[in-house]
């Protein structure tokens, strides 16, 4: 498995991010471990099938393989104090 960035830094808000293999490999979470940290991954856009939906107090690592179907972009939600996700593309 080999995994890439699709981002420069950690997403804080919402955010279409594009993934050319279709296939989102995973999700490196971050919270403060007081306020709960909410991450939805969705298909396309903010109307999409929800392929991940994570509420955490705590740091998660979480894998895949999330496949987008027949997408190439994956919308990015994050909401709570101190929480971003660094989102990866699985390329093999």
């Amino acid at each position: 498995m080999i995994l890439r960035a699709l981002t420069n830094g950690a997403i804080t808000a919402a955010e279409t991010v594009a993934v050319k293999s279709g296939i989102v490999g995973g999700a490196l979470i971050t919270a403060d471990g007081t306020n709960d940290a909410t991450i939805v991954i969705r298909r396309e856009n903010d109307a999409g099938k929800s392929i991940l939906h994570v509420v955490t107090k705590i740091p998660l690592w979480i894998t895949g393989p999330f496949h987008l179907e027949d997408t190439q972009a994956a919308y990015v939600s994050v909401s709570g104090t101190g929480a971003r996700v660094q989102v990866y593309e699985w390329v093999s």
